[in-house]
């Protein structure tokens, strides 16, 4: 972002070169609408190529963090409600790593009832899931930028139930097979559509705390699958049919707040329907007071505008503008996070817990999977406190190292009797000092996916950043499980070795790439990317946006004195 009237001392423009573009919301049809949206764009346009500045920071930024949760009462349950579908997003996932033990399932699935399912089986059922993950999140990006954020949720709640049909009836292990890529197909448009869908209707200030609130329901879906097969596993060891079943009730309430959610205002917005964004923003932020819609609308539109600006300046428009300039930087830095969520090691202590502590001879792994469970949870509850405080860098790097030194443990732990009473316990101690740690670390990982890319790429990039990590995720959902009992490789509890060494360099990676964009506008973000500030020292750069921002207030403040 270049300004070429700065301010001599503080580089910010004087406030009153600042434009205000005041918007007319008197919607009464689609095309007038149309009109006026072409014009506004015209008039914001126009201004910035000329070297102009529109205010682009909402005067609502700079309130507190728990000014703000008061404040934002409706949008944050929304929010939250929205984030519920992640549930049954955690309970597949649970599910499918803990149902492979089920005596019931074994029976079912293949010829040799009464001995753990062959590595072979369950390896191939992990990378289905990983490579339905991948294509859903991939394709579904298009339909979420032309049809809308509420349409990709509708077609992804199509996938689930195909999945949830197919796990119904499924009765040999290719059917499972087809489960699982739907069921993948299904959970990879839901990692990919939601947490951009809650960083767009959030306000800056707790777009991380909403975000990560995706994680703390996938979170509550996989403490109910465990317990459910857990309970399963106690009353009778053969019925697994139980557990899929109750995720038709997820599914149920899942459409029910889809049809309920507002469409998101930014998405709008970049398709000229600003009488429907104004519309969403009256309804969920207009009981602020002092709040002016027709601003805030302006500002988005003013930074989508700058972004259109700069993407035809740099020959960067297209297909595949999130593979060009510093648009692919921020697809590496957005994918970076969930990328060491696989290097840690998530297969073995969370995809597959239940048949890892099978394997190392744990008398009751569907228990310890509950308790890896409320690790997981209480993770959630301290990251989602502290995402918007502390920050995402902080809460990323350092507890994937505790991960590394972890799962270093585990490895140095199955170089002994780790079937004995004294070294299981301390194998589960381990295992749920990754957890906890690798939980947090991960659900931040949906933030970087959703803030780090520009507005008008924000869809695409969160898609294959996603992508990304489940290509990394579908060689691991192969591998891990021939790792730990394959028919040429049995390092079982060893494996937190291999785990350890490619943990270790990919958190080193992650704290030289990995920014600090809590807080920050969208409009913040692109210039800190366009004028290629060291990641590392995004957290105490000033930018022009926000300087802008303060001398207008300081203006507005002197008139209002003086009147």
């Amino acid at each position: 972002m270049s300004h070429p009237h700065p301010h001599p001392t503080t580089g910010a423009v004087p406030a009153h070169d600042i434009v205000p573009v005041s918007l007319d919301m008197n919607e009464k049809d689609n095309e007038l609408v149309h009109h006026e949206h072409l014009q506004t764009a015209e008039e914001i346009h126009r201004t910035l190529s000329k070297g102009g500045v529109v205010q682009m920071r909402s005067r609502f930024d700079d309130l507190g963090i728990m000014q703000s949760l008061r404040r934002y009462k409706y949008i944050t349950l929304v929010a939250m409600a929205a984030a519920f579908s992640a549930s049954l997003d955690g309970y597949q996932i649970n599910l499918n790593g803990g149902i492979v033990s089920n005596k019931g399932f074994i029976a079912v699935m293949t010829s040799t009832p009464g001995k753990p399912i062959t590595g072979t089986y369950v390896s191939a059922w992990g990378g289905i899931q990983s490579a339905g993950q991948t294509l859903g999140q991939i394709f579904l990006q298009y339909a979420t930028d032309a049809l809308g954020r509420k349409a990709a949720l509708y077609i992804l709640w199509v996938f689930l139930v195909a999945s949830c049909i197919a796990e119904s009836l499924a009765n040999h292990w290719w059917a499972w097979l087809l489960a699982k890529l739907f069921s993948g197909i299904g959970v990879g448009m839901l990692q990919a559509t939601l947490p951009v869908y809650l960083s767009e209707i959030s306000p800056t200030q707790l777009r991380g705390f909403l975000i990560n609130a995706y994680t703390f329901w996938f979170c509550i879906g996989q403490l109910f699958a465990s317990v459910a097969l857990n309970r399963l596993n106690a009353k009778n060891p053969l019925d697994f049919r139980t557990a899929i079943y109750t995720q038709w009730g997820m599914i149920g309430l899942m459409i029910i707040i889809f049809f309920f959610l507002p469409e998101s205002p930014w998405w709008l917005t970049s398709k000229g329907k600003l009488g429907r964004a104004a519309g969403m923003l009256s309804k969920y932020y207009g009981h602020l007071e002092g709040y002016n819609v027709q601003e805030e609308v302006a500002i988005m539109t003013a930074t989508i505008e700058e972004e259109r600006i700069v993407a035809k300046r740099d020959n960067q428009e297209g297909p595949f503008a999130v593979f060009q300039g510093t648009n692919l930087l921020r697809l590496f830095i957005a994918a970076w996070p969930k990328l060491i969520q696989q290097f840690v090691g998530l297969s073995v202590f969370n995809t597959y817990a239940t048949y890892f502590f099978q394997l190392a001879g744990n008398k009751n792994p569907f228990t310890v999977t509950v308790i890896l469970s409320c690790v997981q949870l209480l993770s959630m509850l301290i990251t989602c406190s502290l995402t918007d405080s502390i920050g995402r860098r902080p809460l990323t790097v350092y507890p994937y190292a505790v991960t590394v030194v972890s799962v270093l443990c585990l490895g140095i732990v199955g170089c002994f009797d780790y079937t004995s009473a004294s070294l299981g316990s301390l194998l589960i101690f381990f295992a749920c000092l990754a957890t906890f740690s690798t939980t947090g670390a991960s659900a931040i990982g949906y933030a970087y996916a959703a803030e780090v890319p520009t507005q008008r790429l924000r869809a695409r990039t969160a898609g294959w950043g996603l992508a990304l990590s489940n290509m990394i995720a579908i060689m691991f959902s192969f591998c891990t499980p021939l790792m730990l009992n394959g028919p040429q490789v049995h390092w079982n509890v060893r494996t937190g070795f291999f785990f350890a060494g490619t943990g270790a360099v990919a958190t080193v990676v992650g704290w030289f790439i990995l920014p600090e964009v809590a807080r920050r506008s969208p409009a913040e973000i692109d210039e800190m990317f366009e004028k290629r500030i060291n990641p590392r020292k995004f957290k105490g750069y000033v930018t022009e946006v926000q300087m802008n921002a303060s001398h207008r207030r300081e203006e507005e403040a002197t008139t209002a004195a003086a009147a």
